[in-house]
């Protein structure tokens, strides 16, 4: 997939010229990460997203996704309050559908149909923008310290097809890392997908696994969870859709949903 970096250096200082080529940097170090699969283990992204599941990411937040780096701190702290503000919206205004129309476990189902239904194409326009400002933000604050900028996805899917979808458009239209898809196999023996019916997926791109779990899988450094790795869990709930958590250094928290899994497909595809 090709990846097109919107911004004009003529008028900016040699500062902000160095910070815009670290940025960019970054974002194609984590564009090339890969790793080769173990056992019990699958790559959540091929060398060849469209090829793999036959879907084209959202090409849409490309240059949302490196505009904060020529803001100043100020100017970026605006732009996080209303990308924040976005979503917060959004999150109660499906509170209130849910709360009006409760059906399904905890109102899992209404979730989903007012993520089919009451959302316009310039809404989730908008929340494609806020989620790609507030995740260019945390790009910039973990290339100055590994230990910030964490971006997590929750996924509840109907299938694993369905949280596949979600991971191969969300990661490579964020420019997230991508590492090894867990939990698809016991001691080796692949678990077929019907098997597993409904699922749920916690993606981490800072890594998660402490040395004690690690020492206690016996798999050593080969259990080792390295940031973009993903695991997959059998999944009983009703809720269908994407949680997203993003921790800047500000400390609020920030996670908001469920926001709709096809989010990062491409409008003719939805």
């Amino acid at each position: 997939i090709k990846r097109r970096f919107l911004f004009n250096t003529t008028h900016q200082n040699p500062g902000t010229i160095m910070l815009l080529q670290l940025l960019l940097l970054q974002l194609l170090s984590l564009r090339a990460a890969s790793f080769t699969p173990l056992q019990g283990r699958s790559s959540i992204l091929g060398p060849n997203q469209e090829a793999v599941v036959g879907i084209r990411p959202s090409k849409l937040q490309k240059s949302s996704l490196v505009l904060a780096s020529s803001l100043t701190q100020p100017a970026v702290n605006e732009v996080v309050q209303k990308a924040t503000y976005t979503l917060q919206r959004y999150d109660k205004l499906q509170i209130e559908y849910i709360n009006k129309n409760p059906i399904g476990m905890g109102g899992g189902t209404s979730a989903l149909h007012f993520l089919r239904t009451e959302l316009t194409p310039q809404d989730r326009e908008e929340m494609r923008n806020a989620i790609a400002m507030l995740v260019s933000e945390a790009h910039r604050q973990r290339a100055a310290n590994s230990s910030e900028g964490r971006v997590m996805l929750g996924i509840c899917a109907e299938n694993v097809d369905e949280a596949l979808i979600g991971l191969k458009t969300w990661i490579p239209s964020l420019a997230l890392p991508r590492g090894m898809l867990h939990g698809m196999d016991i001691d080796g023996v692949p678990i077929s997908p019907e098997e597993l019916g409904s699922v749920y997926v916690k993606y981490n791109t800072g890594g998660c696994m402490t040395f004690t779990q690690m020492r206690a899988t016996g798999m050593g450094f080969d259990a080792l969870w390295r940031p973009g790795d993903a695991v997959l869990e059998m999944y009983d709930g009703d809720f269908r859709g994407i949680y997203f958590n993003v921790e800047l250094n500000d400390k609020e928290f920030r996670q908001f949903g469920v926001l709709p899994t096809d989010l990062f497909l491409e409008e003719e595809e939805w």
